[in-house]
């Protein structure tokens, strides 16, 4: 096995140049052959329905794929989130590694910004005694670096979540304005949720007139489980639904064998084979309650933040389903039925004619503008769409079709303000004449927070340059760009001296504080062109395209005059800081992975020369 540096430096010359899962595939590919480790994997972790580890990247085909932590080694690095080496014999210190062929361990937690563990890197040998002392440390930058695309595959994979329930709401809410059987509907959302949540048995619960339970959907649940229930009057200790409907709030019972609602009928879930069962009641705007939706599990079970967010959100869209329906069977004619849909809705609902004009408007989309119902009248759609031309939407009002569409939109209200909507449109008839009915949702939260992950993705939280991948992306499409109109381009690679003798000598607060310093005199040199970035720890990174060695010298040392006139001040004490800079330019058959290199040099020459300095790598 290679000795630490040169594991360090093989490591970094198959993975410098990679970003994102690629990045991540290619640390465990090649970890494992740089070790001789016939296994490397990258995992992330799973609390439902029991504790378990998802192989994300691994180095070998036959990997365990998700498994079970409990009794692993695996288990002890993501509880104390702290790296772990063992050197031998490590199917006898651990219960689920008995009569397995692993003899060495070492493993590294990756930590999202709360300190929770997201995952793990584990390495796993056959041979006793042949990891190398000193592995935890010198495998610790590329942790960082693979926490750090971990923690943006999450925020990625976040956002497409969300965006996947939001499509899923707008759907059902779409096929039942078209007019969709409630019942198809509520078994299309079951069976959706199962889908997407393996593990989760779901059931919807109707609450009828003498305050009974009558289940409605429940296809992964036994049908003699339903009938047994069916006909139970809810009440404080009725189960999970009974008891969610008679209170008016969520109830969690984990374990269906100690949770006392559950006392009677423990033997029925034996039998049935069920461990846990969450209840959601389904209310409407009036605060009636029209039946619960619940999540049993096969064995106990506690849910996490995300499973929360998940039944809050199919409950709410289940109980307006619920409502609807309730109101449209209450009335007597259709007409008093599209009234009370109108003006009670919980999305802002218009009625336009082609010609623009606005019929008829819900009171909450008279909220959402800030309008009076008087004055929507005597407007016309193009008065309300900051974004688009009347030409344009008196086009989209002649071309919407009966199937209908949603799509995003920019309305204005009556003070000016302009917000994003999601809207939904479908053409219909009213007393014989073509119309449009249209939908519109308040939307501003969810883009505020999709805003703030693309940043949390591309940004470095501490200082707020560019974080590492961002900055490599940005430098190989420059010099793809250089490549075509051969312009001239110069890197900067930056490092604060004596850094750890900051945090060693005045904490880590302080030195947080030297590196958001750093980075705030570091941006006023920067042209609107320029990159710069966190590579990481007190290591930086400047893009200049288009600039000359000859400017971009200036910019370094009037870089190091500004740390000599502005010393960091903290805690009542001026700390002076210097930087080390290696320079390079662009040169005929680069890639970035050659013109870091040079860069790196560069500085590692400035260091050797005493610091606070700045060396430009001449051409070879």
């Amino acid at each position: 096995m290679p000795a630490d540096p040169a594991l360090r430096d093989a490591l970094l010359h198959d993975t410098a140049a990679c970003l994102g899962k690629d990045y991540l595939q290619q640390l465990v590919t090649s970890l494992a052959r740089l070790t001789g480790a016939p296994l490397v994997f990258i995992s992330r972790q799973h609390w439902l329905p029991r504790r378990e580890s998802e192989v994300l990247f691994a180095s070998h085909p036959d990997h365990p794929g998700r498994y079970t932590l409990a009794g692993t080694p695996c288990a002890d690095i993501l509880q104390q989130a702290r790296a772990l080496q063992i050197d031998s014999s490590v199917n006898q210190q651990f219960a689920a590694e008995h009569h397995t062929r692993w003899q060495a361990y070492a493993g590294w937690p990756l930590l999202a910004e709360d300190g929770q563990c997201l995952g793990h890197l584990a390495l796993f040998d056959d041979r006793s005694g042949q990891l190398p002392d000193g592995l935890l440390a010198a495998l610790a930058p590329f942790v960082q670096r693979a926490t750090a695309e971990l923690r943006r595959l999450q925020h990625e994979s976040a956002l497409s979540q969300r965006a996947s329930w939001d499509a899923l709401y707008s759907s059902i809410l779409r096929q039942y304005i078209q007019g969709q059987p409630l019942a198809s509907l509520l078994e299309a959302v079951v069976r959706q949720v199962e889908q997407r949540l393996p593990g989760w048995l779901c059931s919807i619960v109707r609450i009828d007139a003498e305050q009974r339970l009558r289940p409605l959907v429940g296809p992964s649940l036994p049908a003699d489980y339903h009938a047994l229930i069916d006909g139970l009057a809810i009440g404080p200790t009725v189960g999970s639904c009974g008891a969610a409907a008679w209170h008016r709030k969520r109830l969690i019972a984990e374990d269906l064998q100690q949770h006392p609602n559950w006392a009677p009928y423990r033997d029925i879930t034996r039998r049935f084979g069920l461990g846990s069962c969450w209840s959601e009641p389904l209310m409407d705007g009036r605060g009636k309650v029209h039946g619960t939706f619940a999540v049993y599990h096969r064995t106990p079970a506690s849910p996490t933040p995300e499973a929360i967010i998940v039944i809050e959100d199919v409950s709410r869209l289940l109980g307006i389903l619920f409502e609807n329906h309730a109101t449209q069977q209450a009335l007597d004619s259709r007409t008093q039925w599209y009234q009370a849909m109108l003006q009670n809705a919980a999305d802002a609902i218009s009625i336009i004619d082609m010609d623009g004009r606005l019929l008829d408007a819900s009171d909450s989309l008279c909220k959402l503008l800030g309008y009076s119902q008087t004055e929507l009248r005597q407007l016309r759609l193009w008065d309300l769409v900051a974004h688009r031309s009347e030409a344009e939407l008196r086009q989209q009002l002649q071309n919407a079709s009966e199937q209908g569409e949603t799509f995003d939109s920019l309305n204005r209200t009556r003070d000016g303000d302009i917000i994003e909507v999601e809207v939904s449109v479908r053409r219909l008839l009213l007393d014989g004449q073509p119309v449009i009915w249209g939908s519109a949702r308040d939307i501003r939260q969810r883009k505020q927070q999709e805003r703030l992950l693309r940043e949390q993705a591309t940004v470095d939280s501490l200082t707020g340059l560019l974080n590492r991948p961002t900055l490599l992306a940005a430098l190989d499409q420059q010099l793809a760009r250089a490549l075509g109109d051969g312009g001239a381009m110069t890197l900067l690679m930056l490092d604060l001296d004596h850094f750890k003798q900051v945090n060693d000598c005045y904490g880590h607060a302080c030195g947080d504080a030297a590196l958001a310093h750093f980075a705030s005199q570091l941006q006023q040199q920067l042209g609107p062109h320029d990159h710069a970035g966190r590579l990481g720890g007190e290591e930086f990174c400047i893009l200049l395209p288009g600039c000359p060695p000859e400017r971009a010298q200036a910019i370094a040392q009037a870089l190091l005059q500004t740390m000599r006139a502005q010393p960091l001040l903290f805690d009542r004490q001026q700390i002076a800081l210097t930087a080390s800079i290696g320079l390079t330019q662009r040169l005929p058959g680069d890639d970035s992975r050659s013109l870091l290199a040079r860069a790196d040099m560069a500085l590692y020459q400035a260091k050797h020369a005493g610091r606070n300095c700045t060396v430009m790598l001449p051409p070879p």
